[in-house]
Parts: C-alpha cells; structure tokens; sequence
C-alpha cells in the first residue's frame, strides 16, 4: 500500500488546521461525554461495549467501506486529532495510524488506545487473492493482524482496551471496568460455543479464500486451508478453473468459503466446474449500513460464522493438503551440502546480545510457547515452556562482542572479557535426520570467568550477520561441547524488548 505521500501531503494540512484550531475548544460533548474515535467495526463495537453512557464512541473507517483500502481524509484526520481517544487495532491493520498518530499527539491530547497492545502476532503474509486495491498486487501485513476473528482473543483486546481507557481516564475506571465485564460474560459464552462446537470435530479443514482466520483455527483446533488466485468479483480464468476443479476433487473439498461479496456468477461457475458449495466466512472488517441498520453485531456475526463453519466440520472429510506445499528442507531447517558451509569470523556475531532466560522466567515468552504447541501439535504449553527452560537456562544474562573479544557479564554484576580466535567449525547430525552447524572460538589467552572454548549455533551456514544466536561455552574442549544438545543459552540484540524478541521468535 503506497500512501506515505498522499498522508504526508494530508498531515501537512491537517497541521495548519488544528494549529489554526481555537485554544479553548473543548473535545468533550456538551453532556460531558467522552468523544471516542474507533477506526473499524470490531474495535468500535468493543469500545462501545467498554464505555457504554460514559461517552460517545464514533466509527473512523465507515459502513462498507473496506479498512485495507482506507485512506483518512483532511477532515477524518482533523476529527479524530478533536477525540479525547483513537482506539485501533494495530499498525499492522491500520497502516496509515504510525503517521497519523505522529501528528495528531503533538497537537492535541489525544490518547492512543492499541486493542493489541502487548499481544504477540503471527506473521503475516500475501492474500493475492483478496486484491483490494485491484492492482493486481493483492495486500499483505508483516504481522497477521486479525486477531479479533478468535473470540478468545477477542475477551482479551476488550481487555486490552478496558485497561488503558481506565489509565487514561480515572474517573471513570470503574464504569469502564464493569460494562467490560458484562461484555466479556457475552464473549466467554462465544468462546465457550466455539470450543464445545470444534472439540469433537469431524473434519478439522475449512477452505477459505481470504485467509484471515488462523488466529481462530489455532485457538479452536481447525486448521485453516487458504486457496489463491480467485477474486470474489471476478470470474478464474479457465486455466485457473482446472487447477482448482482437479484440487477439490483430490481433496474431496465440499465448501470453499468467501467474503459476503463473493458473486452468484462466481459461485455458480464453481459450483458447476468444480463441484463445490460456496458459502460465506465474515472477516467482519466492515458491516453494510444495512446490517448495522438491522443491529448486527461482533456477537451475532460470529456466530452466523460458527454455523457457516459447521457446514464443513459436521462432515467426515479427508485431510486437506494445501495446493502448494513449502519446502520443509531448508537450510534454516537443517538440510544442506557439505560443500555450502563456509568459515565464519567473529565478526559475525558481534554486537550487544542479551539472554532471553529472564523472558522465559517472567512469563513474556508464553505466547511463543502456545503458539507452538498449537502449531507443532507435539507437546502442550507447559512441555514446550520446560523444554525451552532447559534450553535456555543461563546465569550470563548479557554478552558483549567484538571482531577479537567477548565479553560475559553475569546475573551478580561480575563481568570477565577474553579475546577469541576461530579455529573451525563442526557439522553434527541430529536424530530426527537434519543437521546443524557449530561455529567453534577459543580463548587466545584464558581469563577467569570467560570460558575458554566457545561454540555458536545460528540456523546459518556461511558468513552472513547473525540476528540471534545459540551458544555452547565451557572449559574443557571443544569436543565435550559437542555432548551437549539440551541446553543451548540464546541471545538477541540488547535494543530488543521482551515482546519483540517474542514476536521475532514466532515470525522465524
């Protein structure tokens, strides 16, 4: 989405007008209201639940109009710099906020209000199939920002909000506080008909063509199957309907789901060639003014989405393969040629590096760990959090690192600084049948408090600047280090918070 200059020409104006705007101007309705802005309809129905009669909770992005295509007007922008609240969703939705927010902060008091605030996302990606913008381009998010298609985490962006409306507005804590709690009663009985529906699934793989609903197919054990190169406008080419007619039937797909716009020609067409059922899934980016009119709901639309997914997962179904497979043997992964590997220098690794062990201890990292197990599907939670436990145990919480040294600074304070030589590197073979790459430092003058043999493990195989690093340290040889394979201390940059390290860790 390139609109950096259409919104930068916008701020410039919107600077002259709210600087131009009169000094006594109250943001506060008459009645002594809040004035709220939301920038889409999930966000707002949440912020309206929250604040209830403590304020007037208007909609940013409006009835129909589709949140990855907006671009805030002069006056949208001027309306919302005259809000006591901006409450949105991310950076990651609501591309245009960072620059909004910019302006807006300096010359009003505004209070930014993230409904993800602190909640770690999975990575995003292409949607090729969902062109909005049609310029053949599609839209993608570095991060996957709809988040709010999982009533579970739905309970916890109202909580998210609920919380930092009460910072920003005391007074009125404990009225914010009790209409999030009647709401969240209503989400918890979402949630709870979402798990009861799913637990007991007899087809966990729905077929989508806009693939806005993992964060729901995690949380509910559903897997979900996106499928590209079909709009729901336009009619596939012919080619593209073969692909599809001969995927369906080898995967024996009886519904592929589409947004509520999908057309009957599109349907029709599908329906005949590829012997498939359309029906709809409802990001529930934005509601027509009709069903807004008709008082539709976050609520009542999820669960006209949970009897739509039903369709599918009453039925007994094969496992769905996705049309194109990734590649699982990367070199990441630990499948390469002898011949790929190259010596690397200390140079490689040099930088201000901290533990991640104190994120692990105070809970920061628990996310990354849920996100594993229902992802990997191997261990729970709790067995992936003390298999990275003993991974990642370590009383160095920081490491400081030149082209020649290494400096190893201790819990206690103590700190021990030694110069490091490269004398090779070691290929080990794992059980599960991939490989990994130890890159092995000798002290060239031993000093007490720095080990005196050095191995470092990255995921990379030749010199390249490491992003983060496993590291192997001890004082009697390189070939003991080898041994070890159940507890490899893990270091990222120092600039890092705890929740970027966490989402740096689920986006690799």
């Amino acid at each position: 989405m390139k609109k950096t200059t259409f919104i930068g020409l916008l701020l410039m104006f919107v600077l002259v007008a709210v600087g131009c705007a009169p000094s006594n101007s109250n943001s506060k309705t008459q009645s002594g209201k809040l004035k709220i802005s939301t920038t889409f309809f999930p966000i707002y129905d949440f912020t309206r639940n929250i604040v209830g009669d403590e304020g007037d909770v208007s909609l940013v992005i409006g009835a129909g109009t589709e949140p990855h295509d907006y671009e805030p007007s002069a006056k949208e922008i001027a309306k919302m710099s005259e809000a006591d609240a901006l409450v949105y969703d991310s950076e990651y939705m609501e591309t245009w906020i960072p620059a909004v927010l910019k302006t807006i902060e300096s010359d009003s008091k505004v209070k930014a209000i993230s409904a993800t605030k602190d909640m770690v996302l999975l990575p995003g990606g292409e949607e090729e199939e969902h062109d909005h913008d049609h310029s053949g381009e599609g839209h993608s998010h570095e991060y996957d920002p709809h988040v709010w298609l999982s009533p579970e985490r739905a309970i916890q962006m109202v909580q998210n909000i609920t919380k930092q409306l009460a910072e920003a507005f005391p007074e009125r804590k404990e009225a914010f506080e009790k209409n999030a709690k009647a709401y969240i009663e209503k989400l918890t009985a979402l949630h709870n008909d979402y798990k009861n529906a799913f637990k007991d699934a007899k087809q966990k793989n729905f077929v989508t063509q806009h693939t806005a609903f993992h964060y729901l197919a995690l949380d509910y054990g559903l897997n979900q199957v996106g499928i590209t190169g079909i709009s729901p406008e336009a009619e596939p080419s012919a080619a593209r309907l073969a692909e599809l007619t001969k995927y369906v039937k080898e995967n024996d797909i009886k519904i592929i789901y589409f947004e509520e716009n999908a057309s009957e020609k599109i349907a029709k067409t599908l329906a005949e060639e590829a012997g498939v059922e359309l029906a709809v899934l409802n990001p529930i980016e934005s509601l027509t003014k009709e069903e807004m009119d008709k008082g539709e709901d976050y609520i009542s639309v999820m669960r006209e989405n949970l009897e739509a997914l039903k369709k599918t997962t009453d039925q007994p179904g094969k496992d769905i393969q996705p049309e194109h497979a990734e590649d699982e043997k990367t070199v990441s992964k630990g499948y390469f040629e002898d011949s790929a590997v190259k010596d690397r220098t200390l140079s490689d690794y040099a930088g201000e590096w901290q533990s991640v062990y104190p994120y692990l201890v105070d809970g920061t990292l628990d996310p990354v760990f849920d996100y594993k197990a229902k992802i990997g599907k191997k261990m729970t939670k709790d067995e992936y959090k003390a298999y990275y436990t003993t991974g990642y145990k370590t009383d160095i919480k920081n490491i400081n690192i030149t082209d020649t040294t290494m400096e190893f600074q201790k819990e206690d304070g103590t700190t021990a600084k030694a110069e490091y030589k490269y004398v090779g590197y070691k290929i080990l073979t794992y059980k599960k049948g991939n490989r990994g790459v130890r890159f092995l430092f000798e002290a060239v003058n031993p000093v007490e408090g720095a080990p005196k043999y050095v191995q470092f493990s990255d995921h990379n195989i030749a010199p390249v600047k490491a992003e983060h690093f496993h590291i192997f340290m001890g004082n009697e040889s390189q070939e003991k280090l080898f041994e070890e394979m159940d507890n490899w201390p893990t270091y990222y940059p120092s600039n890092l918070t705890g929740l970027e390290i966490a989402q740096e860790m689920v986006a690799h």
